[in-house]
């Protein structure tokens, strides 16, 4: 089992991810983090909430009245407003892409970085309508 990031909105309270194993982008999210802030974007880890890695490491009770980390997440979680996330993640993969940066030390993963930021973003599109916040749960 390996740690990955699934992609996330919040509409009306409600969490709707999409359930992608996200790995590249767990992988090299310091990385990540690093570029967003020489960009002067919002750093890509403050996308990143711990709700469900927490619960499967130290085994914490939910909340009464909560039947998933979904719902803690929901409340709790570390969460950056759609409009600003998806303007992050966008700008992010561009600039990726356009300055040819180099993820990887002994095997080259740009593409696999800009494959899943595409993913990303299609599901982000798709509920653009809706979405009043977006994040990343690292899940284990």
């Amino acid at each position: 089992m390996s740690t990955v990031l699934w992609a996330n909105v919040l509409v009306a309270g409600q969490v709707t991810s999409d359930e992608v194993d996200h790995a590249a982008l767990y992988r090299h999210a310091g990385r990540l983090d690093a570029l967003t802030r020489s960009l002067g974007l919002h750093p890509f880890l403050e996308l990143c909430d711990t709700t469900d890695q927490r619960f499967n490491v130290e085994g914490f009770e939910l909340p009464a009245g909560m039947a998933s980390t979904n719902e803690l997440m929901a409340a709790q979680g570390a969460w950056m407003p759609f409009g600003e996330a998806t303007t992050m993640l966008q700008a992010l993969r561009d600039h990726i892409a356009t300055a040819n940066v180099r993820f990887g030390l002994l095997n080259y993963q740009q593409p696999q970085v800009l494959a899943e930021l595409d993913e990303v973003i299609a599901f982000a599109k798709t509920h653009a309508s809706r979405a009043e916040r977006f994040n990343f749960s690292v899940v284990l």
